[in-house]
């Protein structure tokens, strides 16, 4: 909850990412760029918030369609963070530049938890509500905006392929289990579906993870059909989960009432990248409106 101090913050770190996390604050001189660098997004020591193509200014935060400008909090220094929207802190221009973000959260408490900005390789400036709908590995963070080996609705695992990221990988193994391994094969999560019967493992347009027998009887399911959008994860740290994004706000082409269009950016200089299919692709996810 903000204070006199403002909302809760953490410094930002990682210069030149193209993901601000949630909650995360930018000192002037910091920035971040587009996977493919092109663009960089740099709070700049006058205290604008610019955007630049190749070097060349395209665009500043300033009045901008659902923003909105108000009064800085006097004890919040010059700064850029997101917290649920996105709000630029500026006392050299006496303002609180800030995203009017139009989607109904649970609460902004919660929501500013699981919210982030992102640099795309398009220009575009989007603010992304991620939602965990599931999570097989629970005492691993799901890393809001990370990297990861994606299976958006629907994918198939093939059998007997080891999709790998970071330390570890997951299978579809021949006896039917899929597992999800850590260093030195250890088992980070299971479906417990060996000698079963199990036929195919597919990650539905649904949002449901499902292991099926011989006419497609269920052996098990993750539980979280009805979210059509989701895609499901493996992150390098060896978090696998289902995860819903949705975009509350973009620089430009954003209308609340039409469903942004999602765009993969596979990461193909990673040797985690799984080959030239298009799904799964390890990578990133962009939008389109």
């Amino acid at each position: 909850m903000a204070g006199p101090l403002g909302p809760p913050r953490i410094q930002f770190t990682n210069n030149g990412s193209p993901v601000l996390p949630p909650r995360n604050s930018m000192r002037p001189g910091q920035y971040l760029e587009s996977p493919s660098k092109r663009f960089k997004l740099l709070l700049q020591p006058d205290m604008n918030l610019a955007l630049y193509d190749n070097g060349a200014l395209a665009w500043v935060a300033d009045g901008n369609a659902y923003t909105n400008t108000l009064n800085p909090v006097a004890a919040v220094p010059n700064c850029f963070y997101v917290y649920y929207s996105g709000v630029l802190v500026d006392h050299t221009r006496n303002r609180a530049w800030t995203t009017v973000n139009t989607t109904a959260v649970d609460s902004v408490e919660a929501a500013a938890n699981r919210t982030y900005l992102q640099v795309q390789d398009d220009g575009n400036i989007v603010i992304i509500d991620s939602q965990t709908l599931w999570n097989g590995t629970p005492s691993i963070p799901v890393v809001t905006g990370s990297a990861a080996v994606i299976f958006p609705g629907p994918s198939e695992l093939v059998r007997g392929q080891p999709y790998f990221a970071g330390d570890g990988a997951i299978i579809f193994q021949g006896d039917g289990n899929v597992v999800n391994y850590g260093p030195n094969w250890s088992v980070r999560w299971a479906s417990y579906t060996q000698n079963k019967g199990a036929v195919k493992a597919v990650f539905q347009a649904d949002g449901n993870f499902v292991v099926y027998a011989a006419n497609d009887v269920p052996l098990w399911n993750s539980g979280t059909g009805g979210r059509p959008g989701a895609s499901l994860r493996l992150q390098p740290n060896g978090s696998l989960a289902i995860v819903q994004d949705v975009p509350v706000w973009a620089r430009f082409g954003y209308t609340p009432i039409i469903r942004a269009r999602k765009v993969y950016y596979p990461d193909t200089t990673s040797p985690e990248h799984n080959g030239t299919a298009p799904y799964p692709t390890y990578g990133h996810i962009g939008w389109e409106f």
